[in-house]
C-alpha cells in the first residue's frame, strides 16, 4: 500500500521525536516505510549548491521578503526530490516537514499528522540549543501558530491527526495514530 504522511508541527514540537517513534513501531510491525526529513533534503541541496547556510539563514530569517524569494527558489527543488522519492517507493512515506502548510506543498500528501506542543515548552526545549532564546522566538513568530495550522488542515479536507506532545505522550498514542491511518489493526 502506498500512502504518503505529512508530519508538521512548529519548530520544537517534537517532530523529530514523533519521527523516531514511528521508525519504531513500523520496525516492530514490518510496516515498509521510508522516512524523509525535508530539513535534511534542503541541506544537500544548499551543500551541493556550495550556498553558506550560515549567511542564508542570518538573511532569510530577518526577512520575510527573503524568506519567499528563497522558497520560491528552493521547495521546488525539494518537491522534486520527494516526487522522485515516492514514486520509487511501494510503501509508506513519511515526510518531517515543519513548513507543510507555510509553504503550500501539502498537495503531495494523502494524509497530515500535526505535532502540537504549547509554546512554552517549544521556547525550553530549544533555548539552550544553538540558535538561542530570542532567535527560538522570532522562527516561531515566523510560521502559523499552531491553531492556524490546524484551521489550515481542516480546509484542506484531507485526513489529519493531531498529537500534542505537551506532556511527552506515551508509545500507544502514537500506535494509536498509524491505527487510524489504515497502516495496522
Amino acid at each position: 500500500m502506498k500512502k504518503v504522511i505529512g508530519i508538521t508541527g512548529s519548530i520544537g514540537s517534537g517532530k523529530s521525536y514523533a519521527i523516531d517513534i514511528f521508525k519504531k513501531i513500523c520496525k516492530e510491525r514490518k510496516i515498509n516505510a521510508i522516512f524523509l526529513d525535508v530539513d535534511d533534503i534542503r541541506r544537500s541541496i544548499l551543500e551541493k549548491e556550495k550556498i553558506d547556510r550560515e549567511q542564508l539563514n542570518k538573511k532569510i530569517y530577518n526577512s520575510r521578503k527573503a524568506m519567499e524569494e528563497y522558497k520560491n527558489v528552493i521547495n521546488p527543488k525539494i518537491k522534486k526530490y520527494i516526487n522522485e522519492k515516492i514514486n520509487q517507493s511501494n510503501g509508506v512515506i513519511f515526510i518531517e516537514w515543519a513548513l507543510l502548510l507555510e509553504d503550500n506543498l501539502y498537495d503531495i500528501v494523502d494524509s497530515i499528522i500535526m505535532v502540537y506542543c504549547k509554546e512554552q515548552i517549544q521556547i525550553k526545549r530549544l533555548e539552550n540549543g544553538d540558535l538561542g532564546k530570542e532567535s527560538v522566538i522570532k522562527r516561531i513568530k515566523m510560521q502559523l501558530t499552531n491553531e492556524e495550522k490546524i484551521d489550515k488542515i481542516k480546509q484542506l479536507k484531507k485526513e489529519f491527526f493531531v498529537i500534542d506532545t505537551s506532556n511527552n505522550p506515551k508509545e500507544n498514542e502514537y500506535e494509536e495514530l498509524l491505527r487510524k491511518e489504515g497502516l495496522y489493526e
